[in-house]
């Protein structure tokens, strides 16, 4: 009887081991294709005059406003006015890039974020490994953190060769020391940008900010990357 009732066991454990590998599966290629759904969006720059894409941007962070002060959200007001605060920053520094940088740097930082997050969502999930910050994020792993690194040059290598020159093109490329630690410190803030957020979704007790996108979540949970990587563009152009 014991015999049985074990097997039966194991073939429970079978085939919720097969459910979970299977529900993985739909969601690593939900959340990749949303990923590239969002590459469409940069070519968006090169056509929106400066007045709509500033309006465009605030109406965004409007957008991350509703999400922080959601009602499902209870308590932490002074952690949930900081983000709002670093969000705001984000937002006009992505405003101040594609002022001074042209649409050209606004792309990249783009990019760099996109392919960060496919890159280290992709290589996490299929090699997995060691955990990166178990305690910030337990999905996160070093194989997913040299993943986004190794993607987001790529795409920065491969996207500076089609464009022409400009202050976030060619002269900016890895043409001395001094510009490929610029470039690696912009795809390391967007690494830093997506903890930073998790770190608050667990302090605030939410999975995600919301549900718009599918695989990723709302707004805040997109532009996590961006608006980190955005503030440090801004703070090197102006140090540098």
């Amino acid at each position: 009887m014991n015999f049985y009732k074990g097997k039966e066991d194991m073939v429970h454990e079978m085939t919720r081991s097969e459910k979970n590998h299977i529900k993985q599966k739909k969601e690593f290629f939900t959340r990749l294709l949303s990923s590239f759904l969002f590459i469409p969006f940069i070519f968006l720059l090169f056509f929106v005059p400066y007045k709509l894409f500033a309006i465009l941007c605030w109406a965004t962070y409007v957008m991350i406003v509703c999400e922080i002060f959601s009602p499902k959200i209870k308590g932490k007001l002074p952690l949930r006015v900081l983000a709002l605060l670093i969000c705001f920053v984000g937002i006009y520094s992505f405003m101040y890039c594609r002022e001074f940088f042209g649409p050209f740097g606004c792309g990249f930082l783009i990019c760099i974020a996109s392919f960060t997050d496919i890159g280290a969502y992709s290589f996490g999930t299929l090699l997995k490994g060691p955990k990166l910050c178990p305690k910030i994020s337990p999905n996160k792993t070093w194989a997913g953190f040299g993943g986004g690194i190794i993607m987001a040059n790529i795409a920065f290598l491969c996207l500076s060769n089609v464009f022409p020159k400009s202050s976030m093109g060619g002269s900016f490329l890895i043409t001395n020391v001094k510009n490929f630690w610029v470039v690696q410190t912009i795809i390391l803030s967007s690494i830093g940008g997506d903890l930073l957020e998790s770190a608050f979704k667990r302090e605030i007790a939410v999975k995600d900010m919301g549900n718009l996108f599918p695989g990723h979540g709302g707004v805040l949970d997109r532009l996590d990357s961006l608006i980190l990587s955005s503030i440090v563009l801004v703070v090197l152009d102006v140090l540098f």
